[in-house]
């Protein structure tokens, strides 16, 4: 497919969202659009179950540059920007979170600021908010990010991906515009990731050789819902980017650099998966289930012996006297 490069797609998954969605479809239509350039808005609703479809429609019937795209079943967060890809020739694509702000200049700069860099990639240090006050910024995402652009290597985001024991601090967090020459195909995303599917797609942009830079922030407001996750894990989603960490691993070209963040990234799934694993299967009560855990790999089955021993203590531990 011939892919138009003065055309820029932002694509909003939507999953039951009615109290944000027109919001973010208004900070879309509001970018400013640079002479000789199209954006177009494209919304998927993934299967709401609420009034969130009807409010996407309106603005699609109101706008010529927003289309509503309908998902059959609900497929997940990448399922769905992939549909949206599918459907569209735009040579560049920014995802966009259906609760989330933009201000009106930050696509165009990022765009701009991609061609004069001639980088694949290029991504904003976003600003956090709460959804107590969504437009009041709070912090950025990065806090002690150096000024101005810096190239965004293998290594600097696997580094910075990792948690930093502050909520929503993570370069995994970040929403790039992206160059779809660069992919190579219609779609970007792995459909079968409902969890991590961003870092997965960075990731394998940057160990492909993807030319990118991260810059200061250019509007992307983050709005952290108070009290509640974007996505409810389990052993399942761990599993899955174990998965993707031991493919990463057997490539032959990775710095040594890039492996051992790898290794450190893999290790920590395989410990959410096997800790996950057990959990579900106390839950179930399922001695079966309980054994898969310790099969995950000898690090994370010691993890989890930890988290059962702990578990155990605290269960039979004598309740300190009254005062």
């Amino acid at each position: 497919m011939t892919y138009d490069e003065n055309k820029v797609a932002i694509i909003i998954p939507l999953y039951n969202d009615e109290a944000n969605i027109a919001r973010a479809i208004e900070s879309a239509v509001a970018q400013i659009v640079p002479d000789g350039t199209r954006f177009e808005v494209l919304i998927v609703d993934d299967g709401s179950r609420d009034s969130g479809p009807e409010i996407a429609e309106d603005y699609a019937r109101r706008f010529a540059n927003v289309k509503l795209l309908r998902m059959v079943r609900n497929g997940g967060p990448s399922a769905a920007r992939n549909m949206a890809l599918r459907e569209t020739d735009a040579g560049w694509f920014t995802p966009f979170d259906s609760d989330d702000i933009m201000l009106p200049e930050r696509v165009m700069r990022l765009l701009a600021k991609a061609r004069e860099a001639g980088v694949d990639m290029v991504a904003d240090n976003l600003l956090i908010s709460s959804s107590l006050a969504p437009e009041a910024v709070q912090r950025n995402l990065w806090r002690g990010k150096p000024p101005g652009d810096l190239p965004m290597t293998a290594e600097l985001f696997l580094e910075r991906s990792k948690s930093g024991g502050e909520e929503r601090s993570e370069l995994g967090f970040l929403k790039p515009l992206i160059r779809r020459q660069f992919l190579g195909r219609l779609e970007a995303y792995r459909d079968e990731l409902r969890f991590g599917e961003d870092f997965e797609l960075y990731t394998r942009m940057l160990l492909d050789g993807a030319k990118a830079l991260l810059t200061d922030p250019e509007g992307y407001i983050l709005v952290v819902r108070e009290g509640s996750a974007s996505h409810r894990q389990g052993a399942d989603d761990h599993r899955k980017l174990a998965l993707v960490g031991r493919e990463f691993l057997r490539r032959d070209n990775l710095s040594q650099a890039e492996r051992r963040v790898l290794v450190t990234y893999t290790q920590y799934c395989e410990r959410e998966w096997a800790a996950w694993t057990a959990i579900e299967a106390v839950r179930a009560k399922s001695p079966l289930m309980l054994l898969k855990a310790f099969a995950v790999s000898v690090p994370a089955s010691i993890h989890v012996s930890r988290n059962l021993l702990a578990a155990a203590a605290g269960k039979f531990r004598k309740p300190s006297p009254q005062g």
